[in-house]
């Protein structure tokens, strides 16, 4: 498994925990921009996620995948947000996320 960052956000959407591993390719713009685009990014796709979902989303939104990459997403009952970005040999990265959780 190639991780190549991991986020950690509060509720308020304040990047807790950044770092990250055999990233090729830089954003181009801060830190601190990177952190705000990324959250935005998640808070749009749990909340789009929640509407078009015929089902009740229990566990929410997990993962989602590009060409490129994978990102796997955890959510705690307390609003903490794991974020990690992997190769995509990864299909599940849950119980990964929730052993960083655990051990934090």
């Amino acid at each position: 498994m190639t991780v190549h960052n991991l986020y950690i956000f509060d509720r308020n959407g304040s990047c807790l925990y950044y770092n990250e591993w055999n990233r090729k390719k830089q954003a181009g713009i801060s830190k601190e921009e990177e952190f705000k685009l990324m959250y935005g990014m998640l808070f749009s796709i749990r909340s789009f996620v929640s509407k078009m979902s015929p089902l009740d989303m229990k566990e929410g939104f997990l993962s989602f995948q590009t060409s490129k990459y994978r990102l796997h997403y955890y959510e705690t009952p307390s609003g903490l947000m794991f974020v990690m970005n992997t190769d995509l040999s990864v299909s599940n990265a849950r119980e990964t996320l929730q052993h960083i959780y655990s051990n934090v």
